[in-house]
């Protein structure tokens, strides 16, 4: 679990990736916020308002790549976020080199359930 904020790029997803991976192997679930200075001190905001302990579905890079008229894509990075009842929500995009986003992880417990 991160409390400094981390830079949220293709470069530390693998960092990304095992944070996660890590919550959820403690049975928790992960959350995120991402913030648009490297002290975390400002959240980035998205339509559904300020992108701060979301709940994390998933996430993925995309390395760069040529497209169709031949010119190089940078890399980046999405995540899918759910609502409070584990539903999709929305996603979020941040490109290298054009996007500066930093990121810290926190966990939320599973409510158990009786039968």
């Amino acid at each position: 679990m991160s409390t400094t904020p981390i830079a949220l790029n293709s470069s530390n997803y693998a960092g990304l990736d095992t944070g996660i991976q890590d919550i959820l192997k403690q049975g928790k679930r992960a959350l995120i916020t991402i913030s648009t200075d490297s002290a975390g001190s400002t959240v980035a905001s998205d339509t559904h308002g300020t992108i701060a302990n979301r709940e994390v579905m998933s996430i993925s890079f995309t390395a760069s790549y040529k497209d169709s008229d031949g010119n190089d894509t940078n890399p980046f990075v999405v995540i899918k976020f759910a609502d409070g009842q584990g539903q999709f929500v929305d996603y979020f995009t941040t490109v290298d080199y054009v996007d500066d986003h930093w990121y810290s992880l926190s966990t939320k417990d599973i409510p158990s359930k009786t039968f």
